[in-house]
């Protein structure tokens, strides 16, 4: 049994070719779109109004808008109102 340290590496037949002409890069730049993003800020009082449920955020998400943040002033003390953050990517911009 015999056991190379080296890598295995197949031999072809024949002599070894080289190029003596370097492989060219070739670079294309290709027109970059930058991104527009829409948001939409729900905001709910509790005293007044029910919190958002599942069905109202699959609603929202069939129209594209991701839920990115939601903040409660009811943690704080500073209030009763809840604010749903979303974003989508607008695609006709």
């Amino acid at each position: 049994m015999f056991f190379s340290p080296q890598p295995f590496a197949p031999q072809l037949a024949g002599p070894e070719v080289r190029s003596s002409l370097p492989i060219p890069t070739i670079y294309e730049v290709a027109p970059v779109k930058q991104a527009q993003w829409e948001y939409h800020l729900l905001t709910i009082d509790t005293r007044e109004d029910a919190l958002v449920n599942a069905e109202q955020l699959n609603e929202l998400g069939k129209d594209g808008w991701i839920l990115v943040n939601v903040l409660d002033e009811r943690v704080s003390g500073s209030g009763s109102r809840v604010y749903y953050y979303f974003v989508r990517q607008n695609l006709n911009a």
